[in-house]
């Protein structure tokens, strides 16, 4: 009968030999590690979570105006307002059961969304002016109604504006720095540090050939 047999287990090393700089200059950026796995996980729930309070502080003003200007159309504010507190729900639930757990959880799904801000801030403003600008004539209107129609003009178009921030460019800013952020939760998380002190001496990949770090 065959057993399976991880690979053998490289010399162990302390975690701070692989959180340092130099070890990290010297190693390609694409050299495949345990700590850079987790690095990007870590990114990529950031970036989850963040998008996810931000779409819901969108939902959660236009709520808030929706039942100040529209007071007669209950559907439309109690919808926006339970679905900002949804997400909200959700990032908060990223943020206590996932990040604490990072050296364990799994990645998300296959992310196909810009992993840099400036890919994420040009596709925010392609689709922003493509879908702003029938919103911003929709809605023009309301500038000649007076202070009231007039702000409300103004508190869309930031909502939407941050909508499509949340959606575009915070994700891709989470997945560009996360290696630098994962880094500082780890020297700022004590129980993390010494979870990942442990694995580190005592590194077997079993799935493959990957050393632990360096990060």
């Amino acid at each position: 009968m065959n057993y399976y047999t991880p690979y053998p287990a490289t010399p162990g090393q302390p975690l701070d030999y692989w959180l340092s700089s130099d070890m990290a200059r010297m190693a390609p950026p694409t050299t495949p590690s345990a700590l850079r796995d987790m690095a990007w996980t870590y990114g990529q729930y950031r970036g989850l979570a963040g998008a996810c309070t931000g779409v819901a502080a969108c939902l959660l003003g236009g709520g808030i105006l929706a039942a100040t200007l529209m007071t007669g159309v209950p559907a439309l504010w109690i919808t926006l307002l339970a679905g900002g507190l949804a997400l909200a729900a959700v990032g908060v639930l990223v943020r206590r059961l996932k990040l604490p757990q990072i050296a364990h959880v799994p990645p998300p799904g296959i992310s196909r969304g810009p992993e840099r801000v400036s890919s994420g801030l040009g596709l925010a403003i392609f689709l922003g002016v493509a879908t702003g600008a029938p919103l911003v004539l929709a809605l023009s209107g309301w500038l000649s109604q007076g202070p009231g129609p007039a702000f409300a003009f103004f508190a869309v178009m930031a909502l939407f504006v941050l909508g499509m921030v949340s959606t575009f460019v915070v994700p891709p800013y989470f997945a560009q720095n996360a290696r630098r952020d994962f880094r500082r939760y780890i020297e700022n998380t004590p129980a993390l540090r010494h979870e990942l002190e442990a694995m580190s001496l005592n590194w077997r990949d079993p799935h493959a050939d990957r050393p632990f770090g360096p990060l």
